[in-house]
């Protein structure tokens, strides 16, 4: 969905805005379509319609309630990424360290597969995560042939390492950065769905329109209602937006801890 990528990338401040400008939009929209439609059914309007406003309420709860579980789990999975990266960063740091018991050739050899493997996360997986690509994707298969060619090197060269105290640690972290890689770019996938999102936009436009035909006899009263109930709306489609995608936007986890690999010799 290219608002929700559009809103998700700019700076909070920008994203609120744009947020409320937009729900702003639909509640004046809808405050002048309904008054304009029971003007056409020459109704007077100034006298209440016969409608309760406790339909306000019950489509706020259950607008409430999608929005609930649609944020279920996403408030925890930034931290979740965050630690992911810092997995893989300190089983890509190990790796290096542990290279140092090997043979001079082969250690050489592990170095430049950790340099090589950061360069291509940070070069590809990271704009493939910003753009949600499904983690089956090739582009991700680039980065990961990088650890598996470098399993499948170390393995054989058994005969030269099999009696290294280091060896079993040093395929273990290899295996721990692959583990760590997988749990990253899941998260990169995880997320509020477009079926969600348009559930809760319906449910947002459906409550607006009830308090905007409740409140028609009174314009002022309208008015002030339907804006304060748009501000109420964008504070939470704000937060959901925010939060959503842990490796995009502003607040977005950083590949930091591996981009300092690219350097290592």
């Amino acid at each position: 969905m290219r608002l929700l990528d559009f809103l998700q990338n700019l700076p909070l401040p920008a994203m609120f805005l744009c947020t409320l400008g937009i729900a702003l939009a639909f509640c004046w929209t809808i405050l002048m379509v309904v008054r304009l439609c029971i003007r056409s059914l020459v109704r007077d309007p100034t006298v209440p319609l016969p409608i309760r406003d406790t339909i306000i309420g019950a489509l706020s709860a259950i607008f409430a309630l999608m929005m609930a579980f649609s944020a279920a789990g996403i408030w925890s999975d930034t931290l979740q990424a965050q630690t992911a990266v810092q997995r893989e960063s300190n089983a890509l740091e190990n790796i290096v360290a542990l290279a140092g018991s090997l043979p001079p050739d082969l250690a050489e050899k592990v170095k430049e597969s950790v340099h090589e493997y950061s360069s291509k996360v940070v070069e590809r997986d990271w704009p493939a995560m910003a753009r949600k690509i499904d983690l089956n994707d090739p582009v991700y298969e680039i980065s990961d042939q990088v650890l598996v060619d470098l399993l499948s090197g170390i393995s054989l060269e058994h005969e030269r390492v099999a009696n290294l105290p280091t060896l079993a640690p040093l395929m273990n972290q290899i295996i721990e950065a692959r583990s760590a890689r997988l749990a990253r770019i899941t998260l990169a996938n995880a997320g509020v769905t477009g079926a969600q999102w348009i559930a809760m936009f319906m449910l947002a436009l459906a409550a607006l329109l009830a308090v905007a035909v409740c409140n028609n006899h009174h314009f002022g009263m309208q008015a002030a209602s339907m804006n304060l109930y748009a501000l109420a709306a964008t504070a939470a489609f704000f937060v959901l937006l925010a939060h959503d995608r842990p490796f995009v936007g502003s607040i977005s986890v950083s590949p930091a801890p591996i981009e300092h690999l690219t350097t290592t010799k």
